[in-house]
């Protein structure tokens, strides 16, 4: 009877652990992007050409919570160091590589599981333009890769297609470069 109990409960919390791991990628649009994602490439279209804003190698994370908030960094691969070792002393050449090196913003979003659309208000970032405001992303979602598409770039005209890889439990969240 003790056997048949165990055997039970094993398998009553196997059942359990494998519905908790498949309930972040089924069911609707925020729960299959909740997570945490590692950047895979950045690239604009932008007036017939394509441009990567943050080179051919960025490195980013961006964590979605599913408790409607989230947070996004993305880096060049190589942003110069400053001389001084103190961001508030760098040069106007060291600044203007730090600020073109980078973006990062969080807030709060909603999903509209109809148009596919992450709908994101932007509580602080590093481009400030973008402080306060309401923007959209048409996702993508297949197994552990999200198509991030943005059409409010930060250089100001084209769309820019994110790729994110899901980082898996236990991993580090560095940029997943295929």
């Amino acid at each position: 009877m003790k056997l048949g109990l165990g055997i039970a409960a094993l398998v009553l919390a196997t059942s359990t652990l494998a519905l908790a791991e498949t309930g972040t990628r089924a069911g609707g649009l925020k729960q299959k992007i909740a997570g945490t994602w590692s950047l895979v490439s950045d690239v604009i279209d932008q007036d017939g050409g394509k441009v990567e804003p943050f080179g051919n190698a960025p490195k980013g994370a961006m964590i979605i919570a599913p408790n409607g908030t989230f947070s996004l960094v993305i880096t060049r691969a190589e942003v110069p160091k400053f001389a001084s070792n103190n961001r508030a002393t760098g040069t106007d050449v060291e600044n203007k590589a730090a600020v073109q090196g980078g973006i990062a913003y969080f807030g709060s979003y909603t999903v509209d599981d109809a148009t596919k659309t992450v709908n994101l208000h932007l509580d602080g970032s590093t481009f400030p333009n973008w402080v306060g405001n309401d923007q959209k992303r048409i996702v993508e979602v297949s197994a552990d890769e999200l198509r991030w598409k943005n059409p409010t770039t930060s250089l100001g005209t084209g769309v820019a297609t994110l790729v994110w890889k899901r980082v898996k439990e236990g991993a580090p969240a560095a940029s997943a470069r295929r």
